[in-house]
């Protein structure tokens, strides 16, 4: 009788670990501020990951930092991520052969040079790069002069200094240590009041240089799909929760999807 209890309990547990397991979803993150950044309090992403892991039961999402030239290779079929959350798939995706899909796009965001503001400098300061040395970051993808280049080829065309961080890049611009880079205006938007960087000390260009729209991208046979993800932030934005994340980073006027208004 007591072996027949003891069978019944271990069966009862075996059974609630199995309902209750959560399938892990590892989610590929590089440094992109405001998006995702080692160096803020917190980004978009594990504020996202966050509500995705309160409002659901069945997934569990993990971040896996990532450096940006390693993105591609992540969501490969042995890569180490399923997911990667604000990315436009024209950053290399088409040419890495790295199978993925995608959401609808959540936000729609611009680049734009940036320099330090000094007496006498306007914004003709931004109509050649001759003499002056450009910030980027490993990994990343630039327009420039009417091409979408990726860091290296960037490195080739103009006098260039590749940081690991965009963050980097401002601090650089603003201690006078390179003449100028590009920034997101997201990042911007949310720097906007914060004692980091001093945005009212950098001279911005009138001009956007790359517009963009970001999605979050599925590898292919991943512990996910993007119809599955979809749902999930549908059912994210119908609680309200897309316009108090967004509020919350000063980016309400990036924000294109709509889930509370969008079928």
């Amino acid at each position: 009788m007591k072996l027949l209890r003891y069978f019944s309990v271990f069966v009862f547990m075996g059974l609630s670990c199995s309902a209750t397991a959560k399938v892990p979803v590892y989610v590929a993150a590089y440094d992109y501020p405001p998006y995702f950044s080692a160096v803020l309090q917190t980004d978009l992403t594990r504020e996202l990951i966050t509500l995705l892991n309160e409002h659901q039961d069945s997934y569990v999402f993990r971040i896996q930092v990532i450096p940006p030239t390693n993105r591609h290779k992540a969501l490969s079929t042995k890569g180490c991520c399923d997911v990667i959350f604000f990315e436009s798939p024209l950053w290399g995706w088409k040419k890495s052969g790295v199978g993925f899909q995608e959401t609808i796009p959540l936000v729609k965001g611009n680049e734009r040079l940036v320099a330090l503001k000094k007496t006498g400098r306007d914004q003709s300061f931004f109509d050649t790069f001759d003499g002056k040395t450009l910030g980027g970051v490993k990994g990343y993808h630039y327009l420039l002069g009417g091409e979408l280049l990726a860091s290296d080829e960037v490195e080739e065309k103009y006098t260039t200094y590749l940081a690991d961080s965009r963050m980097t890049n401002l601090q650089m611009v603003l201690g006078g240590r390179i003449d100028l880079t590009i920034i997101n205006d997201e990042l911007l938007a949310a720097l906007k009041g914060s004692n980091q960087i001093n945005v009212g000390s950098l001279l911005l260009s009138e001009k956007v240089s790359l517009e963009y729209k970001l999605h979050l991208l599925v590898g292919d046979n991943k512990n996910i799909s993007a119809d599955t993800l979809q749902r999930l932030l549908r059912e994210l934005g119908r609680q309200g929760e897309f316009e108090i994340l967004f509020r919350r980073f000063n980016m309400e006027r990036f924000q294109i999807y709509r889930p509370t208004t969008t079928r």
